[in-house]
């Protein structure tokens, strides 16, 4: 298979994002195949490519449980993975529960 046609499969297969519908991998993966020679894409990119769809780099670099609730602040980021799973479904937080910091 060469290295064009196999990262135009990667491309397909990449998960859209609903949050910037705009502005997408797969998209970015595809114009890169179309418009490089063949011969120019390596088989490190593939690779490369082929390890952000498997998060390869997240289980090999797990994130230690410090960095994810710094004490600063330890809400920080389940209240930024929450906000994301509201934007998908597309809920809001009225102009009261911004100004005080409320989140369901």
């Amino acid at each position: 298979m060469s290295a064009a046609r196999a990262l135009k499969r990667l491309a397909s297969d990449w998960p859209k994002d609903p949050i910037r519908p705009h502005l997408q991998f797969g998209e970015l993966l595809e114009y890169i195949a179309e418009s490089t020679p063949g011969d120019k894409i390596s088989a490190r990119t593939i690779g490369a490519v082929k390890a952000l769809e498997g998060n390869e780099l997240m289980k090999k670099y797990s994130i230690p449980p410090n960095m994810r609730a710094p004490a600063s602040f330890p809400q920080h980021y389940d209240r930024l993975i929450l906000s994301h799973k509201n934007a998908l479904l597309g809920k809001k937080r009225s102009f009261l529960q911004v100004l005080f910091g409320i989140y369901k």
